[in-house]
């Protein structure tokens, strides 16, 4: 098993956390927000929100793009009936709509000057590899509705496949950068809202937990080709995970039921939960066939979303 680097990309730049440097090269950059206001610190967290917003919206996006086109290039390659590309349909966009004042491409006063720079340079950049790929995966669109690969023997159809996937790869790689920043910053400002929050505890707990699954699955997917040299492994993290889960879900609710914030938090714990059900299935099945698939791995970050998006209902 070898499992692509776009979806490695994808499920890590949202929870990984840096301390020491920003992209900038300034050590310990997160200092100049420890004197920030809560209001400055909220401004921020709406405009990193923004951000994350957008790229969650596209990278879903692109990696529909992406199937469809490791689709065409199974179908062009003789590896099935090209009868079947015309059931491939380009997928429908949903543009992001705000309604603040606050917008992706104008960062926020709160932001120090090297962060507004650097978010106003990075989303530009980000935002143009996104275009790109949409243009190109027209052109392919637009080849398989004429039918053009009876003309050339799906030559420009493979060559189309071929640049949506390394641009989606470019894509991903800018992904990362921008969302360590995003992170740091977030963090940062973060942390001066939730000081003498009432929440503080929840919110660090789950925090905490989202790491640690997203470890686990970097874990499995870094050396899950053979899947008994990392069981050991694996299973004392997957020890470690559910004694968290046991400890942090039944934490004093008392404080978040102050702020009806309570069903929030047990639903984050009950969809921890069935992550560590399909865990262990997967696992299980992994120790069987020495092995683990990509469809697995995929499983089990789709899992991880719908731990985020309940942090996010909480936090909302």
């Amino acid at each position: 098993m070898k499992r692509s680097v776009l979806y490695l990309a994808l499920g890590t730049a949202l929870l990984t956390t840096f301390t020491s440097c920003n992209e900038t090269g300034k050590k310990d950059s997160n200092a100049a927000y420890e004197d920030k206001s809560a209001s400055s610190a909220n401004d921020v967290i709406e405009y990193t929100n923004l951000i994350v917003d957008l790229s969650n919206k596209n990278s879903d996006y692109v990696v529909r793009l992406v199937n469809n086109a490791d689709r065409v290039t199974e179908l062009l390659s003789g590896k099935g009936n090209p009868a079947f590309l015309s059931s491939i349909i380009k997928p429908i966009m949903i543009n992001m709509i705000s309604h603040g004042k606050v917008k992706v491409e104008e960062p926020v006063d709160a932001l120090n000057k090297a962060d507004q720079q650097f978010f106003k340079e990075k989303v530009t950049s980000f935002k143009g590899s996104f275009d790109k790929l949409k243009t190109t995966y027209t052109q392919l669109d637009d080849y398989l509705k004429a039918q053009d690969y009876k003309d050339d023997k799906g030559a420009k159809g493979l060559a189309l496949a071929d640049s949506i996937r390394s641009s989606a790869q470019v894509f991903f790689e800018q992904k990362a950068v921008l969302m360590k920043r995003v992170n740091e910053v977030a963090d940062a400002s973060e942390a001066i809202i939730l000081k003498d929050s009432p929440i503080k505890d929840y919110v660090l707990a789950m925090k905490a937990d989202m790491q640690s699954v997203r470890d686990y699955i970097t874990l499995l997917g870094e050396g899950g080709a053979d899947f008994a040299k990392i069981s050991d492994k694996a299973q004392a993290a997957y020890d470690a995970l559910e004694k968290n889960q046991a400890a942090h879900a039944g934490i004093d609710m008392a404080n978040a039921a102050k702020e009806n914030k309570d069903s929030y938090y047990k639903s984050f714990y009950d969809s921890f939960h069935q992550f560590l059900l399909t865990a262990k299935r997967i696992m299980r099945d992994a120790k069987e066939k020495g092995e683990m698939t990509d469809s697995q791995l995929e499983t089990l970050d789709n899992a991880l979303d719908t731990m985020i998006g309940r942090y996010n209902s909480f936090t909302k």
